[in-house]
């Protein structure tokens, strides 16, 4: 739906102000045409919404003495021989452990940006827009494809740039945020990305790529999913980034 710049502008400024007071730190909006310029080959957003126009992007962070814990799994208390025969350092948790308590936590964040994201449709759809939002978007097991991908979204809301950790790393946040999206057909003020596609920083440091259990990123802005996920996708790679240690 078209509407002039100034309800455009006027609509924006309410959405993120409704997204923050629940506490939302990451706010963008993506433009659905630039998406489909940029990444013609991704699921596109008018799939969810015929004649949309926007995307928008809300984030929680995580809580950074959680995601300490991923590369500390020993905290877990999980072991594979009883304790009094766990005696050397070399002794690893079993796999999994590291997402002890970072698993619970990014439950509860899909959680809570979902909800959020409710809310945004909501006061789309009585301001007269249509509007998709995306409770929870779940890989396809076998392929590891998703219905849609919010990685090139917020790159192109201005929100960061994708790390060498194949994860979007803000300039706030590094890359310690949850986010969902909704799609709508309302004409939103986009954002704009904030330089290449690439966070350059990521090359002089490399400590995801050498601290990764799986060894399934090549260090070249690449992961191997499969290998990834046979290990439980532990996210040592978000909990060892230097990137938004200071948020």
């Amino acid at each position: 739906m078209t509407i002039n710049a100034g309800t455009a502008r006027s609509l924006n400024e309410d959405l993120e102000s409704l997204a923050r007071s629940q506490g939302v730190e990451i706010y963008g909006v993506a433009s659905v045409q630039k998406y489909a310029e940029v990444f013609p080959n991704k699921p596109q957003p008018t799939r969810f919404v015929p004649g949309a126009k926007s995307i928008i992007i809300i984030g929680l962070p995580f809580t950074q003495e959680i995601l300490d814990t991923v590369a500390k799994p020993w905290l877990a208390e999980i072991h594979r021989k009883a304790v009094d025969q766990v005696a050397s350092e070399s002794q690893r948790p079993p796999a999994g452990a590291e997402r002890y308590y970072f698993g619970p936590e990014n439950e509860m964040l899909t959680h809570e940006v979902g909800m959020i994201g409710y809310r945004l449709a909501h006061k789309l759809h009585r301001d007269g827009f249509k509007a998709f939002y995306f409770p929870s978007v779940q890989s396809e097991p076998r392929f590891k494809t998703a219905p849609f991908y919010y990685m090139p979204a917020m790159y192109l809301a201005g929100i960061g740039q994708l790390g060498m950790n194949c994860c979007i790393i803000n300039p706030k946040f590094g890359p310690l945020f949850r986010v969902t999206s909704v799609i709508t057909n309302a004409d939103l003020p986009s954002g704009e990305p904030l330089g290449g596609m690439h966070y350059q920083e990521c090359k002089s440091c490399l400590e995801c790529v050498g601290r990764c259990p799986s060894k399934a990123l090549n260090g070249n802005y690449w992961k191997n999913v499969f290998a990834c996920a046979s290990y439980g996708c532990c996210g040592t790679c978000l909990s060892v980034c230097p990137a938004g240690r200071n948020a």
